[in-house]
């Protein structure tokens, strides 16, 4: 075997999660890390210009799952990102840490909460503030009047622009720097660790199993364009390849539901049933706006409700490159009832008209026009990845089980309402006119069928190697019945957090590289 074939750790997939475990561990020069990657270097000018995030989202880095059951009687095709940075090449740049961590240490998963995951963000943005940002949160006052009038309409309806996202409004921080995207390849390896020569990033390199001595992982076999390579790993394989494909790569490898693995040919190496359950998912539905009268994109918003609070507009103001939003420019969270106890539900605001899921344009008649996309929080609806054979090229089934449960299609529902409620108030009602799915869908029957037939999940996957009681893993992301194999990526959340999932991704990446530390010093 070759000595380059030969490691400490192995590293599968270089998304935002596997980027921030390889900084760690190669922060230690003794250290020697291989991060293998499916996806090729990223080159592709779309991928670095925030306002071009509708053309990377769909570009040839990402390739396609298998069909599955999608709506009442449609099929949809799972998106997968193939690349250098993972999602973060081609994801809608939101960055946030969001809340609800304290729900999975009440479910019994011990030392993970806010305060655990608030420790790693301040220490990724330490690391930033040092060297060539790891985040640098580029956010700002968007010069459109849609946007402010937008702002306007949410304070009206109790949501002030404020920084932090408890509850209401504020506009998007991304992941950015002097006005381009952020990759977490780029920001966490191409920069500092790649010039590193104890850490290694093999792209073009498809992990196809993990391999085992018994129970304990040795190493990782992989399809290269040359052909199969095998990979060992003197210490631990960590598996950071996402929800979808970490939980796919440890049924290859005999990690699994026996009975699934049998009937998918696969030597079983360690029962556990858990892996591949327990998706969890959001279904976003967008509406439409055609806009009349509003102002160009060089004015500046005037509204009080607008301008956020001194220590927000510090905040975002605090980068000189020329502010241009991602997928969305105004997040907010809020109570699909008024007078709710707390927010269920997240809005995002974009002052351009976006391409529907079918393919069809809002903006095709020549108007102006805006998006908004609704989702409940941390829907309850739960669905699960599998393997159908043992090849890389046997299809997954996947069932996402969207609205599945009452709680989830009653919140829909009622989120719908909500939105509506605030199309309704001025500012934004004299200039917006709701023309997808249109006036005419209210009818809960109607909605559930839009949301279904129209709707994406926003690749917000999280769960399918879960923490905790019954989960695929355990506290320190040991994978349960293997020894030396961990996970540390969004497959470990239980639940879904508010906010997007790239953040406390990255964050599980940097906490497993503190775990891997403190299990060198204590000798294990």
């Amino acid at each position: 075997m070759s000595s380059r074939n030969l490691v400490d750790y192995i590293i599968v997939g270089n998304g935002a999660a596997g980027s921030a475990l390889a900084h760690q561990l190669g922060a230690n020069p003794q250290n020697r890390v291989l991060v293998i990657e499916a996806g090729g270097p990223d080159r592709q000018q779309r991928h670095v210009t925030p306002a071009h995030f509708d053309q990377a989202s769909y570009g040839p880095y990402r390739y396609r799952h298998a069909p599955r059951p999608c709506g009442a009687d449609r099929v949809g095709e799972r998106l997968t990102e193939w690349g250098t940075g993972g999602s973060t090449t081609v994801n809608a740049m939101l960055w946030g840490g969001g809340a609800g961590y304290e729900a999975w240490e009440a479910a019994g998963v011990t030392g993970w909460n806010g305060a655990r995951i608030r420790a790693a963000f301040t220490a990724m943005e330490r690391y930033s503030l040092r060297v060539d940002g790891c985040r640098e949160a580029e956010a700002g006052e968007p010069t459109d009047a849609a946007s402010a009038w937008w702002i306007d309409a949410l304070a009206r309806q109790g949501s002030d622009a404020v920084e932090e996202l408890t509850g209401r409004a504020a506009y998007a921080s991304r992941p950015a720097s002097n006005g381009t995207r952020t990759r977490a390849a780029r920001a966490l390896l191409r920069g500092h660790v790649w010039r590193r020569p104890n850490v290694r990033v093999r792209p073009h390199c498809t992990a196809r199993r993990i391999l085992f001595d018994g129970t304990t992982a040795t190493g990782v076999e992989a399809q290269t364009p040359r052909g199969t390579v095998r990979f060992t790993a003197r210490r631990e394989v960590i598996v950071c390849a996402g929800t979808i494909e970490s939980a796919l790569l440890l049924q290859r490898s005999g990690v699994g539901d026996p009975e699934l693995l049998t009937t998918a040919g696969v030597h079983l190496v360690a029962a556990n049933p858990a892996v591949g359950g327990n998706l969890r998912q959001r279904r976003v539905a967008v509406l439409s706006l055609r806009l009349d009268g509003v102002p160009g994109a060089d004015r500046e918003p005037v509204t009080p409700a607008a301008r956020p609070r001194p220590r927000v507009t510090s905040l975002l103001r605090r980068s000189a490159a020329p502010p241009a939003h991602g997928g969305t420019a105004v997040l907010a969270v809020l109570s699909s009832d008024p007078g709710g106890s707390g927010p269920d539900m997240a809005l995002q605001f974009t002052p351009v008209p976006m391409p529907d899921h079918d393919g069809t344009s809002p903006g095709r008649d020549g108007a102006h026009g805006a998006t908004v996309a609704l989702y409940p929080q941390s829907p309850t609806s739960v669905g699960s990845v599998h393997i159908t054979g043992p090849a890389l090229e046997d299809p997954p089934r996947l069932v996402p089980g969207y609205l599945s449960t009452e709680y989830d299609r009653e919140l829909t529902v009622a989120a719908f309402a909500r939105v509506r409620e605030i199309l309704a108030t001025e500012p934004i009602a004299s200039v917006a006119t709701e023309t997808l799915p249109g006036p005419g869908v209210a009818d809960t029957a109607g909605v559930l069928r839009y949301v279904l037939d129209h709707g994406s999940t926003a690749h917000h996957e999280v769960g399918t190697c879960a923490l905790g009681p019954g989960g695929a893993v355990d506290d320190e992301l040991r994978v349960h019945g293997t020894h030396r194999l961990r996970v540390a990526d969004a497959s470990v959340m239980p639940t879904l957090t508010t906010g997007d999932t790239t953040a406390p991704s990255t964050a599980v990446g940097w906490i497993a590289g503190d775990i891997l530390r403190n299990a060198n010093t204590q000798g294990r």
